[in-house]
């Protein structure tokens, strides 16, 4: 997962792996009620108990192909993943949205490049006259 742009960012390894399993998903991604594709869904969440308690951490809302947004559901799914610190957490919920909204410039980035190559049409593929080779 190493290139230029996403070593600049200087994103936490927590943050990384939220990186990680976006692009895990962008070959088979959801899709929200505008048809927009959803890798991640990233959810913030106020730690119900442990080590974190009361800290807020940005899990993905976006599990086994449905979007997930129940914490309490969420923190089943990810209790153990947030105990061994697998998922950035937070002092607060204002900079837990900070932080979300920098890491998703990855996200767009990453699905606007997915975009442009779907849209280029291999050379193998493009319209070849026929006639061309007749003289």
């Amino acid at each position: 997962m190493s290139d230029e742009y996403l070593n600049s960012l200087k994103l936490t390894p927590q943050e990384l792996n939220k990186v990680a399993y976006h692009r895990a998903n962008l070959g088979n991604p959801g899709r929200d009620s505008e048809g927009n594709a959803i890798t991640i869904y990233s959810t913030g969440i106020q730690v119900p108990s442990g080590k974190y308690k009361g800290q807020f951490v940005s899990v993905p809302g976006f599990v086994n192909g449905k979007v997930v947004t129940d914490e309490n559901a969420l923190w089943k799914i990810w209790k153990n993943d947030i105990s061994a610190g697998k998922w950035p957490v937070y002092k607060s919920s204002n900079e837990l949205n900070a932080r979300d909204q920098y890491v998703h410039q990855v996200m767009d980035r990453d699905v606007m490049d997915r975009m442009k190559m779907t849209m280029q049409e291999p050379s193998s593929l493009m319209y070849k006259d026929p006639f061309d080779e007749i003289d």
